[in-house]
């Protein structure tokens, strides 16, 4: 395991008897390119800048167990069709579950940990050949669900696995894009996940939204209301996640919008003093949000709602 902790992955320094064979998910099979291709006893990558390994051969972090983040200097595209991986990041974790898609930008702390059984893709894209694609690659780690896309994505991973470095010098470059492409099309991660025994607290619900409604002016925070609720931070988060698949910082926020919409109908406050009666730190801040919420300004808004 030493070759795993290091910025690349080192080839088996034990030469077995030939290419080992890589199981197929049920109802998945793996496609030949995203096999890893083999040298000898070897795995090598199928081109220059690029590298595709079964997710069961992939473990990354310090030599801690369990792994603890580390960087790498190459982009990582982690593809789970069954089982469970632990994905941690210095100050986030996720387990990731069939389906669940990870795009980790180059220079990125991070920790994979596979469970056992676990079948799926990974991508190691050299920085260089990432900056070629228009539009550019995630510059932030995307956490997305394939869906219905499984079948478009494969597509991709396998043309640009099979594609050689004395082929034509404009491919690469164009199945760079589609994979970008791609990548915005799928839909976000799934939510955090919460206790199969734990449905969703109506009633807690529902009191935080009423006292969220009273204290908008205030300037509150999500701790100070589940303390008044008698609840905790996290208590309160899993029981908006569980019915909203939102947190509760993010209902605070749409509550907000909701009644500044209100206030911008049927009145003819200033846009200033709405800010100020719900809490926003400034009038930009107000204005800002706004429109990255309606594509309007307030006074646009209010201009078209008469």
């Amino acid at each position: 395991m030493d070759g795993v902790n290091a910025p690349f992955i080192a080839d088996a320094p034990e030469p077995p008897a030939g290419p080992p064979s890589i199981p197929a998910s049920r109802g998945n099979p793996v496609p030949a390119a995203m096999q890893p291709a083999w040298r000898g006893a070897h795995p090598v990558g199928r081109q220059n800048g690029m590298r595709l390994l079964p997710l069961e051969a992939f473990l990354w972090g310090s030599r801690a167990k369990p792994p603890q983040p580390r960087t790498r200097p190459d982009h990582v595209l982690v593809w789970v069709i069954e089982g469970r991986v632990q994905f941690d990041f210095p100050r986030d974790h996720a387990c990731l579950r069939a389906g669940d898609l990870r795009f980790v930008p180059a220079g990125t702390a991070f920790a994979v940990l596979p469970a056992p059984g676990t079948r799926g893709h990974v991508a190691l894209i050299a920085a260089r050949l990432g900056a070629q694609a228009v539009p550019p690659l995630p510059d932030q780690v995307l956490a997305a669900h394939v869906g219905s896309h499984a079948a478009q994505l494969d597509a991709t991973l396998r043309e640009i696995g099979v594609e050689t470095p004395d082929g034509d010098p404009g491919t690469l470059p164009c199945l760079m894009n589609l994979l970008s492409l791609r990548l915005r099309q799928l839909a976000p991660g799934r939510a955090p996940d919460l206790p199969e025994s734990a449905p969703p607290d109506r009633p807690l619900i529902d009191r935080f939204v009423a006292l969220a409604r009273q204290r908008l002016g205030q300037s509150r925070s999500v701790a100070e209301l589940a303390a008044e609720l008698g609840s905790s931070t996290l208590q309160l988060d899993q029981a908006c996640l569980a019915a909203h698949r939102k947190r509760a910082v993010e209902l605070i926020h749409d509550l907000r919008l909701e009644c500044a919409a209100r206030l911008l109908r049927e009145t003819a406050q200033p846009t200033q003093r709405i800010a100020a009666d719900l809490g926003y730190s400034s009038h930009a801040h107000f204005i800002r949000a706004f429109v990255a919420a309606t594509g309007r300004t307030p006074e646009v808004f209010r201009a078209q709602s008469c």
